[in-house]
């Protein structure tokens, strides 16, 4: 091929590739638009003073446990909510510490206990699955609303009135709440709170756009009617995780826009991050591992649109090294990425007073390229640990 046209080729494959990688940056910025515009219109809910009347019940599955679950039940117990209309179900699944013991020994009139290691179906089994509790304490639950969260979690004396003022007021068949993360000064544990306030934004961006991709177990609402009539965790109960956005995507194909997104700081539940990169990972593979189980294609789309997103910065990045107009193009894709996910994730931590933290967004961001592109094929392929059991 004569020189003048491998140079046209080389043009030609160049100009295809720009489009490819600007119709990426444009697609990317108008996704996270479209969840800025869904969290700029989510406003934040006023309870009132009037006190609900609805009976709830708060689940609370567990497993070795023991160095949390005090605190989250002296939590519970300061509840400022009537102690006539809630109760506490906590389910043990076979914790092999003094778990059990603890939660039998705590003094609280509303508090019951189910051991799923005294159910001769159940004892043999080393391997149950978290869904399994959680279906048999909503079936023996005597609230009209259920409210979930777990051992490591600290909800508010507030948490309990307002999520039922909330339904109270408005009525829906699930209401997804928010969790954030106490202060961890240490670059690993600001990883995770910038990422993971991220995800709450997102969540509550989708839920009211009326897209019910992401929300949390650890704070979570749905009404015991509700939960029956989608027939529960049947037909997921196989997968380990996915208690709650697998739940909600049940909910969602019945009652559509009848799932709601709590957004006020007193029905912020807190947990803390976790203490290690091993910890850390297996948590998110945990959480990403239910991805290949989703009936709504569009969450699968737009997951595959990001790691493609991702992907191509750190390849562009590679063969800048021996190409330069590569790099370039990474540059233009990371600082695309840079300054739009800014303006999201500066709107969410201003929520919740986490500001200070966008000092770190550029060593994060480019962090997280790396974590999204490992973290994906890990969640779909690999084994984690939890709660010393191998996935």
């Amino acid at each position: 091929m004569p020189f003048s046209g491998l140079r046209y080729l080389i043009l030609q494959r160049m100009l295809l590739l720009n489009i490819l990688v600007f119709t990426l940056i444009g697609g990317y910025v108008l996704l996270i638009l479209y969840f800025l515009a869904g969290w700029l219109r989510l406003k934040e809910f006023e309870p009132g003073q009037k006190m609900p009347t609805t009976k709830v019940t708060v689940v609370v599955p567990v497993r070795n446990e023991s160095h949390n679950i005090l605190n989250l039940l002296n939590n519970l117990k300061e509840q400022r909510y009537n102690k006539n209309l809630f109760e506490v179900i906590v389910v043990d699944d076979h914790s092999t510490d003094n778990t059990l013991q603890l939660i039998r020994n705590f003094q609280m009139p509303n508090l019951r206990v189910i051991a799923l290691s005294d159910d001769p179906e159940l004892a043999l089994v080393n391997r149950v699955n978290k869904k399994i509790g959680i279906e048999k304490a909503v079936r023996e639950a005597t609230g009209e609303l259920i409210m979930t969260t777990d051992a490591d979690c600290h909800p508010g004396s507030n948490w309990i009135f307002t999520t039922v003022a909330y339904y109270e007021q408005h009525k829906p068949v699930m209401i997804a709440g928010m969790v954030s993360y106490f202060h961890d000064t240490s670059f690993l544990g600001k990883f995770q709170t910038l990422d993971f306030l991220s995800l709450v934004g997102i969540a509550a961006a989708s839920i009211q756009n009326g897209f019910y991709n992401l929300c949390n177990g650890a704070n979570l609402a749905y009404t015991k009617s509700a939960f029956i009539e989608v027939d529960g965790f049947r037909q997921i109960d196989h997968i380990p995780s996915g208690d709650d956005m697998m739940l909600m995507h049940k909910m969602a194909k019945k009652y559509g826009d009848k799932i709601a997104y709590l957004k006020n700081k007193d029905a912020i539940v807190y947990t803390s991050t976790e203490k290690d990169f091993v910890a850390f990972w297996n948590q998110r593979v945990r959480w990403t591992s239910k991805s290949t189980h989703y009936e709504d294609k569009r969450i699968t789309a737009i997951l595959a649109f990001v790691y493609l997103m991702n992907l191509l910065i750190v390849l562009n990045l590679a063969i800048g090294l021996f190409f330069p107009p590569m790099l370039k193009l990474a540059m233009w894709m990371f600082l695309a990425k840079l300054c739009i996910d800014t303006l999201f994730t500066y709107a969410v931590t201003k929520f919740f007073r986490r500001e200070n933290l966008l000092w770190l967004f550029l060593p994060v961001q480019a962090v997280h390229v790396l974590y999204i592109i490992l973290i994906a094929p890990a969640g779909v392929f690999g084994k984690y640990n939890w709660k010393g059991r191998r996935v």
